[in-house]
């Protein structure tokens, strides 16, 4: 049973609210698109002169309203940029919750809608190889493996590069360009029969040679070997060509 639904502001409009409340029975806490009942409600919350401080740049308010088809209220939130005063509107039928507890639950959307976007995107979660439940479990299962695999990459060399200032954290074309856009490499095989991967041009950060570092680490462990590669591995070498 799905107990929470945080909606973009496409879906505004009391319709579309009512819908998801019939069909789900759950709270739903969503971004507001400012059509005209929406700025009346806003013109009506602000009038009230009743701002609260919120984070460092922003201030809020809020008002109940009663939703007139459905006779259920709704918790109606104003919040502002205080330099700006460019305002977004919010709203849930937790009429229980504080603005602030509303907003900041709000937030946990943001994640997993780029979590989406970024399976989608990076791992082509919504391709399948086929139709029957095993191999679309099988699709997903691989995809929770390389996405696993992705941030276990990431944690263990955090490298600034892939750190926004907002904490937030990086998707694998994030990684990919980092570790491959404008790189030139070459591709050969080792004396024990892996595949070695040579970067020419570097290492200004020293992401590859802790890479590098890694995979050779795994190597010795016996587990740097791929099976349907017919059990060879993958090693890095570093080279500058342009070092004299």
């Amino acid at each position: 049973m799905i107990e929470e639904i945080y909606a973009d502001s496409e879906y505004t409009g009391e319709k579309q609210l009512i819908y998801l409340m019939v069909r789900s029975d759950s709270h739903i806490t969503m971004c507001l698109k400012q059509n005209p009942k929406i700025k009346k409600w806003k013109e009506e919350t602000i009038k009230q002169k009743k701002w609260r401080d919120y984070e460092e740049n922003y201030r809020i308010a809020s008002r109940d309203f009663i939703l007139p088809e459905t006779g259920k209220g709704f918790r109606f939130i104003v919040k502002q940029n205080k330099e700006t005063l460019e305002t977004r509107c919010f709203g849930s039928t937790h009429t229980d919750y504080s603005p602030i507890k509303i907003l900041n639950s709000y937030h946990v959307r943001w994640p997993v809608e780029t979590g989406i976007k970024d399976l989608i995107e990076n791992y082509y979660l919504n391709k399948p190889i086929g139709t029957s439940p095993e191999k679309v479990e099988l699709h997903y299962y691989c995809v929770m493996l390389a996405r696993m695999t992705i941030d276990y990459f990431r944690s263990i060399l955090c490298c600034r590069e892939w750190q926004s200032p907002e904490d937030w954290k990086c998707v694998l074309s994030t990684i990919r360009t980092s570790m491959f856009s404008n790189q030139n490499c070459e591709l050969s095989r080792d004396d024990s029969g892996d595949l070695l991967l040579t970067f020419l041009d570097g290492d200004r950060y020293g992401v590859k040679k802790q890479l590098a570092k890694r995979m050779e680490q795994r190597k010795n462990a016996g587990l740097n070997r791929v099976s349907w590669w017919g059990g060879i591995g993958v090693q890095i070498e570093v080279k500058n060509q342009y070092q004299l």
